[in-house]
């Protein structure tokens, strides 16, 4: 007989000794679990299933605490059938092949025995150490099997004449040198090259060409992450994850001394994160999964775990149309290599761009960076167009800013933002303003009739809808109001996209996409208007205020990180429209929406304010003409005047605002007892 090792008469057994010898079948032909008896039904719908590429067995009958089925091997079944314990049912099954194990101790045991979701046969009064649960032990089983004889075995098979045709094989898949250099090996029993990912895993491809070839091992555990060590090697900058082990072979084999690590089941990518919490890494991660579904689903749950983990990382499209790494590498080797490089050229620029962000924001080096910003145009006010505000706010809306602008229904809140912002436009400004009330013709039909004003002619909103009732007059006034705005303010205005909706995540999404658009060109992220914030919807079962608290969180976000301005235009609550007089905290359902703002503003009615010499009114009580004056307060501002009041006169009709003057035409700031024209 031949003595083998405790560990190599298991290796044996299992590859040896068939699951099937040990069950039986129904009259339909159905293989039977031993332990529940399915299969034995009237209609004979087993729930077994053996596998013959891993040799093993899986009971879908019965559920594991884990949510899993019921498996094992030759070994559980011969159990089963004696009620021996493990050690006696190796030993009994090494005796039929003809082997003697020479250390017959059992101190190996849990390193040794394959007990994958084994579960205790009834009437078996054996214990797991330490107190452990049964999934705690199946784990920790997982963990430790050792499969060192079999590996070194396999090595030294691939390095014989007998493993010329693995050479080969590997060398195929152009991944001869970075294959050998992490321990590939050679199964000449079941033609099929290894590679070892843990101790208790490892990858099979059979070199047959008739055969699949991908196999996991023969024990059926779970895949684990190959090469995971490299992600603790004090040397390594770099580290791409991919799916698969033979696509991190590939970026190992195109650049010598990169590294690379492979999740070998998409599942992994949390189990990575996982591990990366207890024990991060110095080196930067440069996501590579394969062009496909379960990549482009798997990616993000990479990003977001490291993002939170605060571990640099990038994602790069290193396939060049291939389906992955290992594809690309032999469609195009040169193309491949050169983009492998270019990856890590661009995590090294990174990495590099965090350290000196991080330099600038502490210490003297902070300093620095704030004089040497401060010099430049980044804060450079963006200029209203109403002189008195502008002179209150420091001569315009400041980037970063969170600009919130109330009123009550009617007082003409949007005609001022589109006032502004076509204002803005016009100066050189890109501008995104989202109406979530109106559409882009009634937008426009507004925009058109204001400046038909500014050029001396009166044509109402209402009738530019109706361009088939035009007189010559009305055509004439029209075509010219709008070839000015196509030439000023167009080529600079976003009105209502196609893609957005009022879903506060597809606003965010195309904001972020057309800031980042603009920023890849060289150019400012857009200003950003959105009118209004009280029908912004949120996610299911949302609710309102907690949409909008979340709204302006993610709003004013975006405004500090794309350094832009982000106008909110807000509904005043009842009590407020009532009474006429607004304050900070006049906002409908906006939670604490006054503490996130930089800069509000509120719109009211000028004869509903309390100012001496005027006789205060109720918004009911207001006369068609009297609605016609306006005052724009700030209440709130972080830069500006507090207090401040401009005095406007709006018209309806055409959408017109202009600031109150005096008989010279001067501009005069709020008096208190002023009367109006």
């Amino acid at each position: 007989m031949a003595t083998m090792t405790f560990e190599r008469a298991l290796q044996e057994i299992r590859s040896r000794i068939s699951c099937k010898d040990f069950l039986q079948k129904s009259k339909h032909g159905q293989y039977c679990c031993p332990f529940c008896g399915s299969g034995n039904g009237p209609k004979g719908t087993g729930a077994l299933n053996v596998y013959d590429d891993t040799n093993t067995w899986a009971c879908f009958a019965e559920t594991m605490a884990d949510g899993g089925p019921r498996t094992g091997d030759v070994i559980d079944l011969y159990r089963q059938e004696t009620g021996k314990d493990f050690v006696e049912a190796v030993n009994d099954l090494a005796g039929t092949i003809g082997i003697t194990i020479e250390d017959r101790n059992t101190s190996g045991l849990n390193r040794s025995r394959n007990q994958f979701n084994q579960k205790v046969p009834a009437g078996n009064t054996e214990t797991h150490p330490a107190g452990k649960t049964q999934q705690e032990a199946t784990e920790e089983a997982k963990t430790e099997q050792d499969f060192t004889a079999y590996y070194e075995d396999c090595r030294a098979t691939i390095e014989s004449p007998e493993g010329q045709a693995a050479m080969e094989y590997l060398k195929s898949r152009d991944v001869f040198i970075a294959a050998l250099g992490h321990g590939a090996g050679y199964d000449s029993k079941k033609r099929r090259v290894i590679i070892p990912c843990s101790d208790g895993f490892y990858i099979a491809r059979s070199i047959d060409p008739q055969e699949p070839k991908r196999y996991r091992n023969p024990t059926g555990a779970t895949a684990a992450i190959f090469n995971e060590r490299a992600l603790y090697a004090h040397e390594v900058q770099e580290v791409f994850i991919t799916e698969g082990t033979f696509d991190a072979l590939s970026i190992m084999e195109a650049e010598p001394f990169a590294q690379a690590i492979a999740l070998n089941s998409t599942s992994n990518a949390k189990i990575l994160i996982k591990n990366l919490e207890q024990n991060t890494t110095e080196a930067t991660l440069i996501i590579c999964l394969d062009n496909d579904k379960s990549g482009e689903n798997t990616t993000p749950v990479l990003q977001e775990g490291l993002q939170r983990l605060q571990i640099p990382f990038i994602t790069a499209n290193i396939c060049n149309g291939s389906k992955d790494p290992n594809d690309a590498l032999l469609d195009n080797r040169q193309a491949f290599c050169d983009a492998v490089r270019d990856a890590i050229a661009d995590a090294r620029a990174y990495k590099e761009k965090l350290r000196k962000e991080q330099e600038r924001r502490t210490g003297p080096g902070m300093v620095d960076a704030f004089l040497e910003t401060v010099r430049t145009r980044k804060y450079e006010p963006v200029p209203t167009g109403v002189s008195d505000l502008d002179n209150a706010i420091g001569g315009g809306f400041i980037r970063q800013q969170l600009v919130i602008l109330g009123s009550a229904p009617g007082a003409g809140k949007t005609a001022l933002a589109q006032w502004i912002f076509e204002g803005m436009a016009r100066q050189g400004h890109t501008v995104l303003f989202i109406n979530l009330e109106m559409s882009r013709e009634q937008i426009l039909a507004r925009s058109i009739s204001r400046i038909a004003r500014q050029q001396g002619e009166i044509v109402r909103v209402t009738e530019i809808l109706q361009g088939y009732k035009w007189n010559p007059q009305q055509e004439a006034a029209i075509i010219k109001a709008a070839e000015q705005y196509k030439q000023e303010i167009a080529p600079r205005m976003i009105y209502n996209p196609e893609e957005v909706t009022a879903d506060l995540d597809a606003i965010l999404a195309y904001m972020e996409a057309e800031a980042k658009k603009a920023e890849a060109a060289g150019n400012p992220a857009p200003l950003v208007c959105i009118d209004y914030l009280q029908i912004i919807r949120g996610r299911e079962r949302e609710e309102d205020a907690a949409t909008i608290k979340r709204a302006v969180s993610c709003l004013k976000n975006f405004a500090i990180d794309h350094n832009t301005v982000v106008f909110l235009i807000q509904a005043h609550n009842r009590a407020t429209n009532e009474k006429g007089t607004a304050t900070m905290g006049s906002g409908r359902d906006t939670s604490a929406i006054e503490y996130s703002a930089d800069l509000q503003f509120a719109l009211d009615y000028t004869r509903c304010l309390n100012r001496p010499g005027e006789d205060r009114k109720t918004p009911d009580a207001l006369t068609p003409e009297e609605k016609q004056l306006v005052t724009l307060k700030v209440t709130k501002g972080r830069f500006a005047v507090p207090g401040l009041e401009v005095d406007l006169h709006f018209n309806g009709e055409t959408m017109t605002y202009t600031q109150v003057y005096d008989d010279s035409d001067t501009v005069i700031p709020f008096k208190p007892g002023r009367r109006y024209r």
